[in-house]
């Protein structure tokens, strides 16, 4: 399944195939500092996100590619899939969703914001048509994150430190509304 963004951004689900790009991504420099905790190879990847991949875990993980090349990967989810996330956004019904662009020639030309648009308003927004609220927790450092969340009118709320991390999170959220109004018209 192949969802299109705009003219040069197209998603399709990750596949088992895809598994050594994205360790090799987790591994990047750029990603490490906000994804700790990288799977150490193809293996441990395919264990990690195995059900994932098969359809057996609310997650669902996405590749995003730029000109038919694989540049980076996204996941959307249920936030009350996960109890703790749960407890920590307070928004029942709330879809979340994470982001990375793992070619490092990639960063920093704007394509963040164009790629999570699109990914919002081609693949989150028509497949959780009952979500009220959607969601991204970046780490509070990350400014690149910030504003591209903050260029699609998320507001960022609660600030969260998580016990044994030693940076806080902060809790992103825009409306169904919002996002129908805004991205739907990028």
């Amino acid at each position: 399944m192949t969802m299109r963004g705009d003219d040069s951004i197209a998603f399709r689900l990750m596949r088992e195939d895809d598994l050594g790009l994205l360790v090799a991504w987790r591994h990047e420099p750029h990603v490490l500092t906000w994804f700790r905790d990288p799977p150490v190879d193809v293996a441990d990847a395919r264990a990690r996100y195995g059900a994932r991949l098969r359809g057996g875990d609310p997650t669902r993980m996405w590749v995003v590619e730029v000109d038919g090349r694989l540049v980076g990967s996204l996941q959307d989810y249920p936030v009350d899939s996960d109890d703790d996330l749960a407890v920590r956004v307070q928004l029942p019904g709330a879809v979340g969703f994470d982001y990375l662009i793992g070619d490092p020639s990639e960063v920093g030309r704007g394509l963040g914001t164009r790629m999570l648009a699109a990914y919002l308003r081609d693949v989150v927004l028509p497949a959780h048509p009952d979500a009220p609220w959607f969601v991204a927790c970046p780490d509070a450092r990350n400014a690149a994150s910030l504003r591209v969340l903050d260029k699609l009118g998320f507001e960022q709320r609660q600030w969260i430190q998580m016990p044994g991390e030693e940076y806080a999170e902060i809790v992103c959220r825009a409306s169904r509304d919002h996002l129908e109004t805004t991205v739907t018209h990028e």
